[in-house]
C-alpha cells in the first residue's frame, strides 16, 4: 500500500493524493492546500487499512495511455498535453538520440504498450516483454536500448509529471544469452598496415591524406574529424580541442561530456596540418573564396564533408587500391588506441584522450591489445625489499605495561 501527495504540474500549487493499493492506482485532486492533502492522505491510508478501496471518482486525475503521453492528447477537463516527445525529447536530446528513441517507440513500445494507461504498465509486464524479445532474436544491446527508452519516458511520467507514483522500469535486469555472438570487435590496422593506408591516400587522394593521418594520430571519431575547425588547433602547445561533432549531416555537440577533450598532436601531424592549411590558402585564391574555410578538412565547396559521399567516393576506392582488408573510418580510432596500448602507454591516458567516460570502457574494448609481456621481476617476491614500507615498527606497537593488544 502506498499513498503519496504530489504537486502536479510541478510549480502549479495544485496538490494531488496518489494511491497505489493491491494493483489498483488512483489519484485525487485536493487543491492548493498542502496540509489538507497530507490530512487526506492519512485518512485514505486508514481507509485502505480497513479494506475500503471505494474512494469515488470525483476529482480523479486522468492518466494518459503511453501513446497519449508520448505524442500528446487533447482533453476538455485537463486541457491535454503536447506530449513527452515535444516537451522533452526535442528540446533536451541530441538529434541522434531523438532518432533512435522515435524508432524504438514506434517499432516496439507503442505496438505493445501504446493503448495501456501509464499506471497499468508494470515491471513484470516489461520484464516479460524484454525476455520474449531476446528469445525471438533481439541482441542484448537492443533489449537494453528499448528498456532504457521506456524507463526514460516513465521517469518523466513519475517526476515531474506525477502520473505514476514510481518508475516500474528501474531495476529490471536485461538477460544476456550465453551463446550470444559478440558485437563486432575492433578491427585495427597494424603498424605496417597503417603506413600502407596512409601511403595509398597520399598517392591517390592527397586532399584527404591529412584527415587520415589526423584520424590515426589522434583517435578522433569520424564525425569529430569532419567537424574540426582551425580554431580548435593550438600549434604552440601541440594540442587539438574536440568541441563539436557531425552526425547525420548535422553539426552537433560531441557524443558525451567526456568527449569534449584535448588531444596531443604528434610532430608529423602538426607539420602535415600546417602544409595542408597553406594548400587551402592557395585553393582559396584559385577558387576566389572569400576566406579560407573554417573547417580543417573541407569539401570542394568549402563546407564540411558529407560522410556518405566520403565513404563512397574516397574511402572505399582508396582502401581497395591499398590492397588491405576492408576497414571503416572508425577503425582509424581503433588503430590509434591499440597501437598506443601495445607500446605500453598508460591506459588512463589513452582513455582520457579518446574521450571515454571511464577506463573500464577502454579496457573492455581493447584488453586484447594490452602488452602480454611482463615488465616486472616476479622473483622480487622472494626477498623483502630494503625500503619495505610494510615492515612494522615494533617499538611503536610494543605493549605498554598493563595494556593488552586491544587495550
Amino acid at each position: 500500500m502506498a499513498v503519496k501527495i504530489r504537486e502536479r504540474p510541478e510549480g502549479s500549487g495544485i496538490w494531488w493524493v496518489f494511491i497505489d493499493h493491491q494493483g489498483k492506482r488512483k489519484a485525487k485532486k485536493v487543491g492548493k492546500d498542502k496540509k489538507l492533502a497530507r490530512v487526506m492522505a492519512k485518512k485514505i491510508e486508514a481507509k485502505l487499512a480497513l479494506g475500503d478501496m471505494n474512494l469515488g471518482e470525483e476529482g480523479a486525475l486522468k492518466i494518459p495511455t503511453l501513446n497519449e503521453y508520448v505524442y500528446g492528447w487533447v482533453g476538455k477537463a485537463d486541457g491535454g498535453s503536447i506530449g513527452w516527445f515535444k516537451k522533452y525529447a526535442e528540446l533536451a536530446l541530441k538529434e541522434t538520440t531523438q532518432r533512435g528513441y522515435r524508432n524504438i517507440i514506434n517499432k516496439h513500445l507503442l505496438p505493445k504498450f501504446g493503448k495501456k494507461r501509464l499506471d497499468e504498465i508494470t515491471a513484470r509486464m516489461v520484464a516479460d516483454f524484454i525476455a520474449n524479445g531476446i528469445k525471438n532474436g533481439w541482441r542484448t544491446s537492443t533489449a537494453r536500448n528499448i528498456k532504457n527508452c521506456l524507463s526514460t519516458i516513465m521517469q518523466h511520467a513519475y517526476i515531474p509529471d506525477g502520473f505514476i507514483i514510481t518508475n516500474p522500469i528501474r531495476g529490471i535486469p536485461t538477460p544476456k544469452p550465453k551463446d550470444e555472438i559478440p558485437d563486432r570487435e575492433p578491427n585495427p590496422l597494424t603498424w605496417e598496415e597503417r603506413d600502407t593506408l596512409e601511403i595509398a591516400f597520399r598517392k591517390h587522394e592527397p586532399r584527404f591524406y591529412p584527415l587520415v593521418l589526423c584520424g590515426s594520430r589522434t583517435g578522433l571519431r569520424i564525425g569529430e574529424l569532419i567537424a574540426l575547425q582551425w580554431q580548435d588547433l593550438d600549434f604552440y602547445n601541440n594540442l587539438l580541442f574536440v568541441q563539436r561533432n557531425v552526425a547525420y549531416g548535422r553539426l552537433t555537440t560531441p557524443k558525451s561530456k567526456s568527449s569534449e577533450r584535448q588531444v596531443r598532436m604528434t610532430s608529423q601531424l602538426i607539420e602535415t596540418l600546417k602544409a595542408h592549411r597553406k594548400a587551402l590558402k592557395e585553393e582559396k585564391l584559385r577558387k576566389n573564396w572569400d576566406s579560407v574555410p573554417e573547417w580543417v578538412f573541407p569539401n570542394q565547396e568549402g563546407g564540411f564533408i558529407n560522410y556518405g559521399n566520403f565513404i563512397k567516393r574516397v574511402w572505399n576506392p582508396t582502401m581497395e587500391k591499398s590492397g588491405l582488408r576492408r576497414r571503416t573510418p572508425h577503425d582509424m580510432r581503433h588503430t590509434y588506441a591499440t597501437l598506443r596500448l601495445s607500446k605500453g602507454d598508460s591506459l588512463a591516458e589513452v582513455s582520457k584522450e579518446m574521450g571515454h567516460s571511464t577506463t573500464d570502457i577502454t579496457y573492455k574494448t581493447y584488453y586484447k591489445w594490452l602488452p602480454k609481456e611482463s615488465r616486472s621481476d616476479i622473483d622480487e617476491l622472494d626477498e623483502r625489499p630494503k625500503n619495505d614500507a610494510t615492515i612494522r615498527n615494533l617499538s611503536a606497537t610494543r605493549n605498554k605495561k598493563g595494556l593488552t593488544n586491544v587495550g
